[in-house]
C-alpha cells in the first residue's frame, strides 16, 4: 500500500454568540481537516491540524507543499517512521508551531489508515487498555449579557445531563500577562469577581463532582498563587494552564505551593518540552492537544513518560469530530487516562457531518467502540455547508 496524496478541507462556522477568554473574543470557529489517500481506493485516513485563528492558507501550504512530497509513495502503515521522517527533514524550521500542527493531521490520518487496513480500532493498536472514560463538560466562557447566575444554570444543566465534571474559564483580569497588548479584550473582571464565578459554579455543580478552572496561559505565577489559594478552599480538581508554558520555573513554584494539581499545556508541542515540564514538577495532569502536539504518535510518548512519573493524562478536545476521535482513541489506549473533555459550546462539527455517532454517552461515561480506524464515518457532502476556499 502506498500514499498517493492528501486533500485539505478548510471549514468555518459562525457561532450564534461570541465567546470571551483572557486572550480575546471570537465568534468564528475554524478548522482544517486532512484526508490522506492511498492506492487502495477503499482505504483512506482522516486527520485534523490545529490552526486556531491563523490563515487557512498557511496550514494548507505546509500540508500540501511541505509535508505531502515527503510522504507520497511511502507505506502509510508506518506512522512512526513517517513521523520521524517529516520531523527530521523539516528540523531546522520545524520542531514546534505550525509544522507540528500539520504533522499532527497527517499522523492521525495514518493511524486511521492503519486501523482500517488491519480491521482494528486505533485504540487497540495503541495498546488497548480500554477503560471507559469519565466525561466532563467544558465551557464557562465570559460572555455578553451572561451573568454569574446564567453560568450557574449552565453548570447545573451539565450536572443534570450526567457529566462527571465541569471546566470553566478564569483569568480574564486587567493584570493578565498579555493585557498590555490585548487591551481590547472585553469583560475584564476583578480577581474577587472571578472567584465569585468559581464559587457559583461549585455550588451549582455540587460537592461530589469535579470542577476544573482554565486560565489559558494568562497569569503570572504570583497571581496564579492567589487563585490557587482560594481554589483549595473552593475545591477545584485542577488548575489548567495558569501561566505561559515557557514559564516552567514559575509554574513549578506554583505547583509546589498548592495542593491543586496543575494541568497543561495544550498550547505546548513535542515530547521534549513536556518532559521538561514534568521533570520540573510544573504539571501533575499532563494535557496536550493531540491535533497540535504532533499527533497520536507524539502524544502517546508524552503519556508514557507521564505514566513513568505517576501523573494523570488527558487531552484537549475542542474542535471537530476528527479531533474528538483522535482524542478518544488515544485515551482509550492508556492506563493513566480517565477523563474526556466534552466541548459544550456551539458547533455543528461534533456530529453533523457524521453518518453515525462516534460514541455513546451513558451515565457520564463513554465506552470504547469496535469500528476500525478512528471509528469515523464522514459524509463529505455534508462538509460543503462549512467549507471555504483558501
Amino acid at each position: 500500500m502506498k500514499i498517493t496524496g492528501l486533500e485539505t478541507f478548510c471549514l468555518a462556522y459562525q457561532m450564534p454568540y461570541p465567546l470571551t477568554y483572557p486572550r480575546g473574543e471570537y465568534q468564528s470557529r475554524e478548522a482544517v481537516l486532512v484526508k490522506v489517500h492511498t492506492d487502495d481506493p477503499d482505504i483512506f485516513g482522516w486527520g485534523e491540524a490545529a490552526m486556531w485563528g491563523g490563515p487557512w492558507a498557511t496550514t494548507t501550504t505546509v500540508l500540501e507543499q511541505q509535508i505531502q512530497p515527503l510522504i507520497v509513495g511511502h507505506d502509510p502503515r508506518r506512522p512512526e517512521y513517517l513521523w520521524e521522517k517529516v520531523y527530521q527533514e523539516t528540523y531546522y524550521h520545524g520542531r514546534k508551531g505550525i509544522l507540528l500542527s500539520c504533522l499532527s493531521a497527517v499522523d492521525i490520518a495514518l493511524w486511521d489508515i492503519l486501523g482500517k487496513a488491519t480491521g482494528e480500532p486505533v485504540w487497540r493498536l495503541l495498546g488497548g487498555f480500554a477503560r471507559p472514560l469519565r466525561a466532563y463538560a467544558s465551557s464557562g466562557y465570559y460572555r455578553r449579557d451572561y451573568s454569574i447566575n446564567d453560568l450557574a444554570e449552565d453548570v447545573a444543566k451539565a450536572r443534570s445531563t450526567g457529566y462527571r465534571g465541569y471546566k470553566m474559564k478564569v483569568g480574564n483580569i486587567a493584570s493578565a500577562v498579555h493585557a498590555g497588548v490585548l487591551d481590547e479584550t472585553p469583560h475584564r473582571v476583578s480577581i474577587a469577581r472571578d472567584l465569585a464565578r468559581v464559587r457559583a459554579a461549585r455550588d451549582a455543580l455540587g460537592g461530589d463532582l469535579d470542577l476544573m478552572c482554565d486560565a489559558t496561559t494568562s497569569l503570572d505565577a504570583r497571581t496564579a498563587m492567589t487563585y490557587a489559594d482560594e481554589f483549595e478552599r473552593i475545591g477545584v480538581r485542577w488548575f489548567e494552564e495558569p501561566t505561559q508554558p515557557e514559564n516552567i520555573a514559575g509554574c513549578a513554584e506554583l505547583a509546589r505551593r498548592t495542593r491543586i494539581p496543575i494541568a497543561g499545556f495544550e498550547t505546548e508541542t513535542n515530547k521534549f518540552n513536556f518532559a521538561a515540564m514534568m521533570d520540573a514538577g510544573a504539571i501533575q495532569m499532563v494535557q496536550p492537544d493531540v491535533i497540535q502536539v504532533g499527533g497520536i504518535t507524539e502524544a502517546r510518548k508524552i503519556a508514557a513518560y507521564a505514566q513513568m512519573r505517576h501523573l494523570g493524562f488527558s487531552s484537549k478536545n475542542y474542535s471537530t469530530a476528527v479531533s474528538l476521535a483522535a482524542c478518544l482513541n488515544l485515551l482509550y489506549a492508556l492506563p493513566n487516562a480517565d477523563y474526556f473533555e466534552c466541548d459544550m459550546d456551539p458547533s455543528p462539527w461534533r456530529e453533523e457531518f457524521l453518518r453515525a455517532p462516534l460514541f455513546t454517552f451513558d451515565g457520564g461515561m463513554v465506552e470504547p467502540f469496535e469500528r476500525p480506524g478512528l471509528g469515523l464515518d464522514i459524509d463529505e457532502a455534508a462538509l460543503s455547508a462549512w467549507r471555504v476556499s483558501q
